[in-house]
């Protein structure tokens, strides 16, 4: 298990990008008190979902407006083309990278 962030760290309703040490960028969101990762790049073109806006579940693509459910990382608008979701784990307040998905 990698550390990712501390929970306190992700706004309620709010989204973190934070760098897995592979360098993958990872998008973590906080809805209801639970935390969901995904790819931080949208399948579009690369926008950075973590820096969408978070309505409920669903992320925007601040580029161009591709809309994924963030526990799921499915396509709204665009069905089939849809976010990649990252294994995660959050124990004792802290996100960590689930590396043995």
């Amino acid at each position: 298990m990698i550390k990712l962030a501390d929970v306190n760290q992700i706004p309620e309703g709010g989204s973190i990008e934070v760098l897995a040490p592979d360098g993958r960028e990872i998008a973590l969101f906080k809805v209801e008190g639970q935390i969901y990762a995904l790819d931080n790049r949208c399948p579009h073109m690369g926008g950075p979902l973590g820096e969408g806006e978070l309505t409920g579940c669903m992320v925007t693509c601040p580029w161009h407006g591709w809309q994924f459910d963030v526990r799921t990382g499915v396509c709204e608008n665009m069905p089939g083309d849809d976010a990649s979701p990252i294994a995660i784990e959050v124990r004792d307040g802290q996100v960590f990278l689930n590396v043995s998905q």
